[in-house]
């Protein structure tokens, strides 16, 4: 992980993750892959699911199970999760509260934004097409699947910023997951993680938690 200080002018791109931090939907993730779970004899509540798996990517939390439950996943694991979390999804996905007036304000002030996540390609578009807010990136999404690397590793964050034109040092990345951040570390960039609960910490001393996205451009404009 790099030690070097950050800049501290202003950024250029904003790297938003998916799930929990643009779209209401990491509860359903973690419940389509608790299923699987329970399919091997594995209970495992809310919490204990949130802390095992999110911001991971989904094979690595199904294997993860399989060693707690001491069983071999079904050979459809992955299918399986996803059919499970679309089910519990619905038609309708509703954006995290304030991210709609975060990204037009984002927008007018002409940041240029990008989504990040480990989520195929196909199910990011999705989400954010329901979430209607698939306008504020245009084919700027990037898919861990397309780079063969899935958070904690550097390498999506770096990728989607190289892909944008803008060095690691210009990239401000909101995260919400101690994977996504650890990445957005190991990439060089500034990180801000939002939290819905005003009771939690940061994952790290020197990473600034947020609890409302209504605060996220007034945030931005202060780095």
């Amino acid at each position: 992980m790099s030690t070097e200080p950050l800049t501290s002018r202003a950024p250029k791109l904003v790297i938003f993750d998916l799930d929990g931090v643009l779209v209401d939907t990491q509860a359903a993730e973690n419940a389509g892959i608790a299923y699987v779970g329970e399919l091997m004899g594995l209970t495992l509540d809310e919490e204990r699911q949130h802390e095992l798996f999110s911001g991971k990517k989904m094979q690595e939390c199904i294997d993860l199970m399989a060693d707690l439950a001491r069983t071999s996943p079904p050979a459809d694991a992955v299918p399986l999760a996803r059919a499970r979390c679309e089910e519990l999804i619905g038609d309708r996905i509703d954006p995290i509260d304030g991210v709609a007036q975060a990204l037009e304000a984002l927008a007018d002030r002409g940041f240029a934004m990008c989504v990040a996540s480990n989520s195929p390609r196909d199910i990011i578009e999705r989400r954010l097409t329901k979430a209607r807010v698939l306008r504020h990136f245009g084919t700027r999404i990037y898919s861990a699947y397309e780079v063969a690397a899935w958070k904690p590793d550097p390498a999506l964050f770096r990728w989607a910023a190289a892909e944008c034109g803008v060095p690691a040092d210009d990239c401000v990345v909101i995260e919400d997951s101690r994977v996504g951040v650890d990445a957005a570390l190991g990439a060089g960039m500034r990180v801000l993680q939002y939290t819905a609960d005003p009771a939690g910490t940061p994952h790290r001393d020197d990473v600034r938690p947020f609890f409302s996205m209504r605060d996220l451009p007034r945030l931005i404009a202060e780095l």
